[in-house]
């Protein structure tokens, strides 16, 4: 009976290494659905309020603007002025102890009939990283300011926006920030 014990440890053992590789196997058969899980779990947005608060077409013959605030602090204004030029993406410009102030720009347009307005400003409902990003998603709008279509040249569309940080989900940093355009 003892001769057969050595024989009968090295079966339970092959036996063992054999349903360890199997189930390894079935774990990693199809490595691509952990990646369309998270992209499922990704897409599940919520979305985040924000105020406009003013609204610029810049070009180096004329600046057109739209606001609706009174009295922004000086900082605040010169700050969003800095991003008359700027690419296409969303910027902070300021952050305090209670609002976030970012500049959205979509770049240069060909004509000042064009412009864009926010479709929706927000955040993954599940994240990983510490910091999510914002996502900030546009339209364009034609037929914009028809009044002034007799001007020529490429204008530099952008706008100023708040984000209060109690609109936040408890303990998000905005440090990144991406931009959707629609077509």
């Amino acid at each position: 009976m003892f001769k057969k014990l050595p024989g009968l440890c090295v079966i339970i053992i092959l036996l063992g290494l054999q349903i360890a590789c199997s189930t390894e196997l079935k774990g990693n058969e199809n490595p691509s659905a952990n990646t369309k899980t998270e992209v499922i779990i990704n897409k599940s947005m919520k979305s985040i309020p924000y105020k406009q608060l003013v609204y610029t077409k810049y070009s180096s013959r004329f600046t057109w603007e739209s606001s609706n605030v009174e009295d922004l602090p000086k900082e605040i204004i010169k700050n969003y002025e800095d991003y008359k030029n700027s690419v296409p993406g969303g910027f902070i410009v300021k952050e305090t102890q209670t609002t976030y102030y970012i500049c959205v720009s979509i770049g240069k347009k060909e004509s000042v009939t064009e412009g864009f307005k926010i479709k929706s400003l927000r955040l993954p409902d599940v994240y990983t990283e510490d910091d999510p990003t914002l996502t900030i998603e546009v339209i364009p709008v034609s037929n914009e300011n028809n009044s002034d279509k007799e001007m020529k040249g490429q204008v530099s569309v952008r706008a100023l926006i708040s984000v209060s940080k109690e609109d936040l989900p408890d303990g998000v940093i905005i440090n990144a920030i991406s931009m959707s355009l629609e077509d």
